[in-house]
């Protein structure tokens, strides 16, 4: 008598042989990504230890990287089509296999037919390039081990979006929307979050929170952006753990799929609870897209219109008025929490916080920019310093930045200035702006003074505020009147 572990072999090798198309078709793609990318001689630009590695040919790169998943797509489709083929479906259960061995012979003929084939051409090119190159092994193990893993990270991560669309669904239609909306929102939605409940709000500077979002693609089915910014050790790390946690994934819904009814094939939705989470992740996506750049609202129209869609095309029964206005109140309810988030968001300084000073050295290079809606008045620590030096010290910068937070901890908050921050979320208007780089030395041109850390204080003010700022900068007897350029207009700016 067979074990499980024995049917699962048996049962991917014969799904394997049926399947053997795909695989060809697999190895082909794969074959002339190959071909192409070694035909790019200038695919590494230059790689001097000292600097980041770049990688020149990231169209042909994101395109074949591309073509490599939509591989993944077909051949998950075709493993699991029972559950959206009442034929399939038909023959699949009326076996005498059970849903885990069902569920992972699929996924060990998902392993033979695409990931395999993905690691040997990725080896093969990697041989490759060591032949036919003169750079290190360690350079070239770099380059290797991002290229291979934005492949992989790519397909693995597909590969659970879709698998996770078929088990929750019944048709092929709900199954390529729910995938689509999945995809594109859990890459866009951290950085929409940010941009729209942090950044705009928060009185400190967003680039550190930005880049952190950004990262978030190494998760996603876009990885191959990240490798605009040069190859890393961190790189290859956030790969890895992107790749290791789709496979888990990957093997835990199957605790999903042995849940699922046979019965299940046609229906919309298998599990109604993956329809609201779809809904809910599609509605916030594009309404915190929509507050981050407030012109694109002509999308919140567009929002409700597909949600009431899905709505109708997968309502079990027929279409009632009490329904549709139950439908419209759900959807009402969604904004409104989307929004109450937004506004607490906008009180608390966007989850900020103040700016942290202890990071503060004798050594701070300071650029200041004060702002109402006729002038402008920027001040640097450089030019013409009373003491001669380029930076402020430690208290000459504390003085300074006392008198942001200052300004801040008086401003009057109300709904009126929140709609003012949604619709003008440059800065424009008044506002009083300053940033400090700490550095280890007063030479701030030197090679070896490097930046230590940055605070960035962005505070929007009313016009009285924004002077009163600007007239206390002037009366700090560490600033003379010559490092103070006041204009008196914006028209070199604008």
């Amino acid at each position: 008598m067979q074990t499980a572990k024995n049917r699962i072999i048996e049962t991917s090798r014969r799904d394997f042989k049926v399947n053997k198309l795909l695989f060809v078709i697999t190895n082909l793609v794969l074959f002339m990504n190959f071909i192409m990318q070694m035909s790019i001689r200038k695919f590494i630009t230059h790689y001097i230890e000292s600097e980041t590695n770049y990688y020149e040919g990231y169209a042909i790169a994101y395109v074949c990287i591309a073509a490599i998943a939509l591989c993944a797509v077909f051949t998950v489709f075709t493993l699991f089509r029972e559950l959206f083929s009442k034929p399939h479906a038909d023959l699949a259960y009326s076996l005498p296999v059970g849903a885990k061995e069902r569920f992972f012979s699929k996924l060990l003929t998902l392993l033979k037919l695409h990931i395999l084939p993905v690691i040997f051409w990725n080896i093969i090119q990697f041989i490759s390039t060591i032949i036919t190159t003169d750079l290190s092994l360690k350079i070239l193990s770099r380059y290797a081990a991002v290229l291979f893993l934005t492949e992989l990270s790519t397909c693995l991560f597909v590969d659970l979006v879709v698998i996770l669309c078929l088990v929750c669904c019944g048709r092929l239609a709900e199954v390529i929307y729910t995938a689509v909306i999945i995809t594109a929102c859990e890459a866009i939605l951290p950085r929409c979050i940010v941009l729209s409940s942090i950044s705009i709000f928060s009185t400190r500077g967003s680039d550190d929170i930005e880049i952190i979002t950004d990262k978030w693609f190494a998760w996603s089915a876009f990885p191959a952006y990240l490798m605009d910014n040069g190859y890393s050790n961190a790189l290859v790390l956030m790969l890895m753990g992107s790749s290791l946690l789709s496979a888990a994934l990957i093997c835990l819904l199957y605790f999903i799929y042995k849940k699922r009814d046979g019965r299940a094939t046609g229906k919309p939705f298998v599990f109604t609870a993956f329809r609201e989470i779809v809904l809910i992740l599609g509605i916030v996506t594009v309404t915190t897209y929509v507050l981050s750049d407030p012109d694109n609202i002509v999308l919140l129209p567009v929002v409700l219109l597909s949600y009431l869609l899905i709505r109708i095309f997968s309502a079990k029964s027929t279409l009632t008025i009490a329904k549709f206005v139950k439908w419209i109140a759900v959807f009402a309810v969604y904004m409104i929490m989307i929004f109450a988030f937004n506004f607490i968001s906008y009180l608390c300084d966007g989850f900020a916080g103040k700016p942290d000073l202890s990071v503060l050295t004798d050594y701070d290079d300071v650029w200041v920019w004060v702002q109402t809606d006729e002038d402008i008045m920027t001040y640097t620590s450089s030019y013409k310093n009373p003491e001669g030096r380029k930076t402020l010290t430690k208290e000459q910068a504390e003085q300074l930045t006392d008198i942001y937070i200052k300004a801040l901890d008086s401003r009057e908050k109300s709904f009126s200035d929140y709609i003012d921050c949604l619709k003008n979320r440059n800065l424009a208007g008044n506002f009083a702006s300053i940033t400090l780089y700490t550095r280890n030395s007063d030479d701030i041109y030197s090679d070896n003074n490097s930046i230590i850390d940055v605070i960035d204080i962005d505070v929007r003010l009313t016009k009285n505020s924004t002077e009163q700022v600007a007239e206390e900068i002037k009366a700090l007897d560490f600033i003379s009147p010559e490092q103070i350029s006041y204009l008196e207009t914006k028209e070199y700016y604008d």
